[in-house]
């Protein structure tokens, strides 16, 4: 249940209701998810450095997709209602699908947006209070839920020695891999810049492009295989003339 209700993280400590944050096309056709889920995690953040990243969902309208205990109990809406645990310094915006604040329709994609400046190091185990609500006998019940699993650690601010002294990408990686529809790359940016990816086969052949304006510190960047057949393809990312190539592996 903590990997999907769990979506709805979407204020801080003190809730923010207007959010930027704008859901992630990838996962348009997916039944219901949450993304990234609780073992990709969110990504690492530098004390003192700005720090932003979003959440994508898609709540289901069968309780039962949840947890096997609510099968057959609808779900209209959820509502987010505050977290606790974010670094000092970090807040939550969230998009709100409907006039009440911070509340989120089923099979509608959705986002919210963490974002801020963190003050303090460690490590931060995040706790998220929603309320899901259903309709009974003609009556809207709320029903209050607790989710755990997710956390944010917020490393030393290390970015200007990688600057000077490192490559300006580094610790360039891709989750999961094998993969079967979708693997997430994540690297490590000295300072803000443009990324740019390119897909090839084993023989050289350029098959797929795509570029993002990544932030100092972690950043993640979704790749959709959609239309490529399973084997092993070989991935290279840019930033300011630094590059790193990788291999990923298909297996649908």
């Amino acid at each position: 249940m903590r990997n999907l209700l769990l979506a709805f993280i979407l204020a801080g400590t003190t809730i923010q209701v207007a959010g930027q944050c704008i859901p992630n096309p990838a996962y348009q056709d997916s039944v219901f998810g949450v993304w990234p889920d609780t073992l990709e995690g969110f990504a690492h953040a530098n004390l003192n450095v700005f720090y932003s990243d979003t959440l994508n969902m898609k709540v289901p309208s069968d309780g039962g997709e949840i947890d096997p205990q609510f099968a057959g109990v609808f779900i209209d809406s959820v509502q987010f209602n505050g977290v606790s645990g974010l670094p000092p310094g970090l807040g939550i915006l969230c998009n709100s699908q409907t006039p009440a604040p911070c509340t989120y329709l089923t099979n509608i994609l959705g986002c919210g947006l963490i974002e801020g400046v963190p003050t303090q190091m460690g490590e931060f185990p995040l706790t998220f209070n929603v309320t899901a609500f259903t309709v009974v006998v003609g009556q809207t019940i709320g029903v209050p839920y607790q989710f755990t699993g997710y956390k944010i650690i917020v490393d030393p601010d290390n970015t200007g020695i990688a600057e000077v002294n490192g490559p300006v990408l580094d610790d360039v990686h891709n989750v999961p891999n094998p993969f079967a529809d979708r693997t997430t790359i994540e690297f490590r940016l000295a300072r803000a810049g443009a990324v740019h990816l390119k897909v090839f086969n084993l023989i050289g052949e350029q098959l797929r492009e795509a570029e993002m304006y990544g932030k100092p510190g972690v950043n993640r960047m979704l790749f959709n295989a959609d239309g490529l057949e399973d084997g092993i393809y070989l991935y290279k990312l840019e930033a300011d003339r630094t590059s790193f190539t990788g291999r990923m592996v298909l297996h649908h």
